[in-house]
């Protein structure tokens, strides 16, 4: 009796861990699928590979994807951001599903049925996502990462400067030109800075200079290297500008590479207008952006790139238009967002440029670019209450990260006189002047503390 009374329990037991397999897999199919289009997206691995490889600000996923990428390159990287996607779902619905099963009667059956209704609407919303997507991903590598700008760097020898944005995109195809003796700190101060970048090529000289990713972080020694007699550029394309050490004429510009769908064309070409325009060619630019848009004028890759060739040329009007069509093309992307605020404050919309920002913020509370755009929003309402608190959000920001704060401080001061409080108004200039200013920067303050200071005497 024992013996057969033994295997019951087995067999109910083993009826009871089978019973548990369905959801177990339900879960794992909904989280599966929830992130399968973004498991195409090769453009956001490139990104958390280089950010993983070489950022010291890197997340734990980010250095995960690396890892991925170095064990077994580009595939395994992709199969961990999938599965790194994936997990939050495949946990939730095991948690419902554990949930539903500790009730009892028709509560359970309810509750059971919702949670797989539940699980057939993501694994759709996954699947019409891939059949469907809202954005066609990009896959050639040359859209995605400095490839030949890296290749012509790797022909040669000495010293490399790269903007902190581009050694992400190089980290995965050449870290070995990228120089780790300067901090991403040190690399965005000179970027930013024609005179210390200078004083670092004298004290060890750069071979090289190449500038990739947000390039405009980069403007003033961007123009700073177009004027310099001892370089010169040696190539732009769509990814960046390469300058090297010598005296050579500008024949910078490149051909069109060939490609396999016009799509791609068109998003080559609108990158590569962004870059001439910034190495000066502003008419090849222009020509380079009509061609991309009359090739893929509904795309957003191209409409977001358009919109900022138009801000850069104070286009204003056009930029907003062109972010409009970008925010309706891929709703609530970052780039189209940004774009069509800024272009709102510039054409004078201040209440619907406000209410972008406000948004953003919403989205994006620790990002000092939109910190920043809130902020002059507040200002152009004259809302000068939220200027003084966005502003005192991005100081913070700025000191957690040892960035500078000069410029801060000023825009605060401005704001807290505006509001009618000179003590924290001189206070923070103060900041700005012990903090290290230009020479005509520190006289400006100087004579600003006096001015205030004198009405504060005569009230």
């Amino acid at each position: 009796m024992s013996g057969a009374y033994s295997r019951k329990t087995r067999i109910s037991n083993d009826i009871s861990k089978l019973k548990n397999l369905p959801p177990i897999f339900a879960s794992l199919a909904a989280g599966i699928l929830s992130a399968l289009p973004g498991f195409f997206d090769r453009a956001a691995t490139v990104r958390q590979v280089g950010n993983g490889l070489i950022s010291e600000s890197a997340s734990w996923g980010e250095r995960l994807a690396a890892l991925a990428f170095q064990i077994g390159g580009w595939g395994s990287a992709d199969a961990l951001r999938l599965g790194l996607g994936a997990m939050p779902w495949f946990l939730g619905f095991l948690v419902l599903f554990w949930g539903t099963s500790r009730l009892g009667g028709l509560p359970r059956k309810l509750g059971g049925g919702l949670v797989w209704l539940l699980c057939l609407g993501v694994s759709a919303m996954g699947i019409l996502g891939v059949i469907f997507p809202a954005s066609l991903p990009i896959k050639d590598p040359r859209l995605l990462a400095p490839l030949t700008l890296v290749e012509m760097l790797k022909r040669g020898r000495g010293r490399v400067f790269m903007n902190p944005s581009a050694r992400p995109g190089v980290a995965p195809f050449g870290g070995g030109i990228i120089d780790r003796s300067l901090t991403e700190r040190r690399a965005s101060d000179l970027a930013g800075s024609p005179e210390k970048w200078r004083a670092e090529d004298r004290a060890k000289p750069f071979s090289a200079v190449l500038i990739a990713g947000r390039v405009f972080e980069a403007k003033p020694l961007i123009r700073h290297l177009l004027d310099s007699p001892d370089w010169y550029l040696a190539r732009v394309d769509n990814q960046g500008l390469l300058f090297l050490r010598g005296q050579k004429p500008d024949r910078a510009a490149t051909a069109v590479p060939d490609f396999d769908t016009q799509r791609e064309r068109a998003v080559y070409l609108a990158q590569y207008a962004l870059n001439l325009e910034m190495a000066g060619f502003k008419t090849p630019a222009s020509s380079s952006m009509e061609e991309a848009l009359n090739l893929g004028g509904k795309d957003y890759e191209v409409l977001f790139r358009a919109a900022s060739l138009s801000a850069s040329q104070s286009l204003w009007e056009r930029a907003r238009k062109q972010a409009t069509a970008a925010a309706k093309a891929r709703p609530g992307a970052y780039e189209a967002d940004y774009l069509l605020a800024l272009s709102l404050l510039q054409t004078r919309a201040f209440d619907k440029s406000f209410e972008c920002t406000s948004e953003l913020r919403r989205k994006y509370p620790d990002d000092p670019s939109v910190l920043l755009l809130h902020a002059r929003a507040a200002r152009a309402l004259h809302d000068y209450s939220a200027e003084t608190k966005t502003l005192d959000r991005l100081l913070q920001l700025a000191e957690d990260s040892d960035s500078p704060t000069a410029r801060i401080h000023i825009f605060l001061a401005q704001s807290w006189a505006q509001r009618g409080f000179p003590e924290q108004a001189i206070s923070h200039y103060r900041s700005a002047l012990a903090e290290g200013l230009s020479t005509e920067e520190a006289r400006e303050v100087r004579a600003t503390i006096a001015i205030i200071e004198n009405n504060r005497l005569r009230h």
